[in-house]
């Protein structure tokens, strides 16, 4: 028996209880102060998310920033280290997608932060979250590309709340399952690019008559 059920045998006697975001976290949306208005992000040093940047999974950094007035004229709020961030709108197959935050941040109003209560692992709930990413994208407003997910639509968005040790355990199994794919995708590339180098230092050898010492009486 593993040790995920081990604790599941021990720990969850009458099955999983099931809660909705909203009764076991805080949801939070943000807004983009005035483009228009060179004061709100000249030399800014407050990180402002954008929603493509959802896509880095793991945000430690952002691309913008915006500055004191800009965060104080707009609706934007800093949102804790280790939220979990959920695009609500974007082009292509942004929205739906989340990220973990290990900044404390803002955001723009195309994204929710969901920061959990003591009930909740976040990287317990990235991972659910991660794993529903085309439910949630059918649950979207509107069709196609021009869907969007809201508040309405996710605090009573249901999901499993175990107790925190398999939370932990879970966690602890998909990390290092995460690390070892990320391990693999790195040799890949490398045996990748090898075979790119190898396949192009063969057909120049092989079309470049002449060059390489070939003999070339016959050829025309």
């Amino acid at each position: 028996m593993t040790k995920l059920e081990q604790l599941i045998k021990e720990l969850c006697l009458n099955g999983v209880e099931y809660k909705s975001l909203g009764d076991t976290c805080s949801l939070v949306t943000g807004a983009t102060p005035s483009k228009t208005n060179p004061a709100y992000w000249e030399n800014g040093t407050i990180p402002w998310m954008s929603s493509g940047e959802v896509n880095n999974k793991i945000v430690y950094d952002t691309e913008t920033k915006i500055t004191q007035l800009g965060y104080d004229k707009t609706s934007t709020s800093l949102v804790p280290v280790h939220s979990v961030v959920i695009a609500l709108a974007g082009q292509g197959k942004t929205r739906g997608k989340v990220a973990i935050t290990e900044i404390e941040l803002c955001t723009n109003q195309s994204l929710c932060s969901i920061i959990c209560g003591k009930e909740l692992n976040y990287k317990f709930l990235y991972y659910y979250l991660d794993s529903k990413y085309e439910e949630l994208r059918e649950i979207s407003n509107g069709d196609g590309t021009r869907g969007g997910l809201s508040l309405r639509i996710l605090k009573p968005y249901v999901i499993p709340v175990p107790p925190l040790e398999v939370q932990a355990e879970i966690v602890n199994l998909l990390d290092e399952y995460t690390e070892s794919v990320s391990s693999l995708q790195q040799e890949l590339e490398k045996e990748l690019n090898a075979r790119k180098k190898q396949y192009e230092y063969y057909r120049d050898l092989l079309l470049d008559f002449g060059v390489h010492g070939w003999e070339t009486s016959d050829c025309e």
